[in-house]
């Protein structure tokens, strides 16, 4: 069986955090991209926030999303990923009040 090299965790996280700007800005939304650790795994916690959210369900920005992550990473690197959250800024600004 071939044996694959992984990505190290900050080449995973920049390539994530590029396709997932990129990817955005192309369809017009402006977003802010954090992604954190979940301690003692190998998963990622994002969260993605944009004013343009707004306009959109949740359910809108996670298909969304999931569809940016799966045309970018293959299936092993997608299970890298714990969540995503995706709030608009005023969601985001009335969860930390």
């Amino acid at each position: 069986m071939a044996r694959t090299l992984k990505m190290s965790d900050a080449a995973f996280q920049k390539k994530l955090r590029d396709i997932l700007t990129t990817s955005l800005l192309k369809a017009g939304i402006r977003p802010k991209v954090y992604i954190e650790r979940v301690p003692g795994t190998r998963l990622n916690r994002v969260t993605v926030v944009s004013s343009a959210f707004k306009r959109l369900r949740p359910s809108e920005r996670q298909d969304l999303i999931w569809r940016i992550v799966g045309s970018g990473f293959g299936i092993e690197d997608q299970l890298r990923i714990s969540m995503i959250y995706t709030f608009s800024s005023d969601e985001l600004l009335q969860e930390s009040a």
